[in-house]
């Protein structure tokens, strides 16, 4: 069923809820700098925006002008952000792991006009800067260095805070958000400034998110959900903590230190959190969620989260092209049914539907299609690929999903991850589910390989626990007690690690590129 959204609320800007909270808790820390422990206060936030937004106004960086970033979670890049979506212009954010031709990319397709860089990032960030000829303005946050402006002075007291510019609403954009590129040239995501609005929505609604919570921003601000949910926190009056990289030594210490009470980790980072030693010599009393991938999570992870960490869990599914979470699963569902999703968030409509665009009933295979006000208007200069992604006023996801009888959705698969092994339908994700439930798996990943009987088999990357042992039989075995016996690996590779991109997605792309051998088969 679709919620309509109040006009005024779209209207709205992004940082209109600086001057709220500058009234209401003005002296109350907004955001904790975890590297070096510099915060800021709301009446001080406030003004520091303003500042830089003029700065940025009087460089000609005004609406619609792209900035990249390229800095890790820190104070400054969420101030940063929100002077950007202050004076109009749209945010670039760099993945930092990507190399400097891949970020080159980035610059030129975003055409973007500024780029903002992090002192220990200056030299990537000028290899990729290089030969972009947009790039005029260049900020560093941390350090001297000719040709770049200090970030300090942005917010100086030369720098007086002008007024609001009225073109600035809530239809504005404010992000490129670029797609991972698993599958050929990453896209960016044109992201308006009123999704950020539903995203708090749906934090304080489902998850109640709200001004007593300490965030702890360790997914990174690249991220869809990395911004959006550090950004939700400080619309709904909370407190922020950046920690700069997800070291689980350093989130304890910070967890202890200002008392966090919401962690957002992806699966993989989640797994080596819950296990590391710094937790049982920790004060974790304050957590009270623990938010993680639905589906890919390992059965201990989240018994540990709810039995020593005393905190709620939840597993949730997104895409930045939705413009975030999508749906949200507790831990008593998963115990239940471990292959669930959950149920769609609440400002969201969404149908299943078959390749002909027919809506599906439960129980039937098809795609997972949303309207919402948080979806993204388009891919930044694809016309073609925004009006496939987008035909009909729905965002096809591209994901395989099947509705349950009790309004649950479980996803299948994405669809062009289907393997077709002797005219049966097989979806990686429902292999990965079981392995991932045997005592000596830690990590596991499934794709289709050539078949010259079937067309295609079944083949499992396998990660062991530390002291464990399994035999690829025993491995195929275990599946095919627990789902068909054609979904049965037919291949099994023991590896060290399944290769993720940041957001925990398995790049699939590479497994597929590592070589068959006969020595792998079961």
């Amino acid at each position: 069923m679709s919620l309509p959204t109040e006009p005024a609320l779209r209207s709205l800007p992004l940082d209109f809820f600086l001057a709220r909270h500058r009234v209401e808790r003005g002296g109350q820390v907004a955001i904790v700098d975890g590297a070096n422990g510099d915060s800021v206060t709301w009446s001080s936030l406030a003004d520091r925006v303003a500042s830089i937004a003029g700065w940025l106004a009087r460089a000609g960086i005004g609406c619609g002008e792209r900035v990249a970033c390229l800095t890790p979670n820190s104070k400054s890049a969420v101030e940063f952000y929100l002077a950007l979506a202050r004076c109009g212009a749209v945010a670039v954010p760099l993945n930092l792991r990507l190399s400097a031709q891949e970020l080159r990319f980035i610059l030129a397709d975003s055409g973007a006009r500024a780029l903002f860089a992090t002192a220990p990032l200056v030299e990537l960030a000028e290899a990729a800067a290089a030969g972009v000829a947009t790039v005029g303005v260049r900020i560093l946050d941390g350090a001297a260095r000719a040709g770049w402006h200090p970030y300090a002075d942005l917010a100086g007291e030369e720098s007086p805070a002008p007024g609001r510019d009225e073109q600035v609403t809530g239809e504005s954009l404010h992000m490129l958000l670029y797609t991972s590129g698993t599958t050929g040239e990453p896209k960016g995501c044109m992201i308006r400034q009123r999704c950020w609005a539903t995203y708090a929505a749906h934090m304080a609604g489902v998850f109640g998110l709200g001004p007593g919570d300490v965030y702890l921003a360790s997914l990174p601000l690249f991220h869809v959900a990395g911004f959006g949910t550090a950004v939700s926190t400080l619309m709904l009056g909370g407190t922020v903590v950046t920690a700069p990289q997800p070291r689980p030594d350093l989130l304890y210490g910070l967890i202890a230190r200002h008392r966090v009470s919401v962690m957002f980790l992806v699966p993989g980072v989640s797994a080596a959190f819950v296990q590391d030693a710094s937790r049982t010599r920790t004060d974790t009393s304050s957590l009270r969620l623990f938010i993680s991938g639905a589906g890919l999570e390992r059965p201990d992870v989240i018994e540990i989260v709810e039995r020593e960490l005393g905190a709620r869990y939840y597993g949730i599914y997104g895409q930045t092209e939705s413009g975030g979470k999508v749906t949200y699963a507790s831990a008593a569902q998963i115990r239940q049914d471990p292959a669930t999703y959950g149920h769609v968030l609440p400002f969201f409509d969404f149908r299943i539907l078959d390749d002909d665009g027919r809506e599906l009933p439960p129980g039937e295979v098809g795609e997972l299609c949303l309207r919402g006000e948080s979806v993204m208007a388009g891919y930044w200069n694809r016309p073609e690929a925004t009006a496939d992604t987008l035909r009909g006023g729905w965002h096809h996801t591209g994901d395989l999903f099947v509705a349950l009888a009790n309004g649950e959705l479980r996803m299948v698969d994405r669809k062009k991850y289907l393997i077709k092994s002797g005219g049966e339908n097989v979806y990686p994700q429902e292999v990965e589910v079981v392995l991932l439930r045997h005592p000596a798996v830690a990590d596991a990943a499934v794709i289709g390989v050539p078949d010259p009987r079937w067309g295609e088999a079944v083949k499992a990357f396998v990660v062991l626990r530390s002291g464990a042992s399994a035999s690829r039989r025993e491995l195929a075995d275990f599946v095919g007690e627990h789902i068909a016996g054609y979904k049965k690996p037919r291949y099994v590779a023991f590896v060290t690690a399944i290769p993720r991109n940041v957001s925990g997605k398995v790049l699939k792309n590479e497994l597929a590129a590592l070589a068959t051998t006969a020595d792998q088969a079961t």
